[in-house]
């Protein structure tokens, strides 16, 4: 059988799949908080992402042309988590989710966001915020 029909079968086989790409315990150190201190000193952030994209076509091809780099992903949470400031770790999250969907065709996307410590009284690990979004 021809390499282009087999991969074309291959193909067809896996249209509903739920692959996914995924950046786990990203750390950044970024200024987001209610309290004026939280936003001049900062803190720990740490993020994950699960993008949900067929990856089908990078497995047989074997090429980052087929793929969603996770580098590029990092780079993209990076530039939210350090360089911009919001009060609540839903908005960053929200605008992780929002800049992911404007640079990549992926399905949907997972953001979990957490602070490590977070700022209260008491011993807990971390504390955070977990979205899903799917493209419309």
């Amino acid at each position: 059988m021809p390499r282009a029909l087999t991969r074309a079968i291959l193909l067809v086989q896996f249209r509903n799949v739920a692959d996914k790409i995924i950046l786990k315990g990203a750390q950044f150190h970024g200024k987001h908080g209610v309290s004026p201190e939280e936003r001049i000193v900062g803190g720990r952030i740490i993020v994950d992402v699960e993008i949900e994209y067929d990856l089908t076509r990078a497995g047989i091809s074997d090429t980052i042309e087929n793929t969603i780099s996770y580098a590029d992903v990092f780079k993209v949470v990076r530039h939210l988590v350090e360089d911009t400031e919001s009060l609540l770790l839903e908005a960053l999250a929200r605008k992780i989710c929002e800049a992911l969907f404007e640079r990549f065709p992926m399905d949907a996307v997972t953001i979990n966001v957490r602070k490590q410590p977070p700022p209260i009284r008491g011993v807990v690990e971390s504390a955070g915020v977990e979205i899903r979004r799917t493209r419309s």
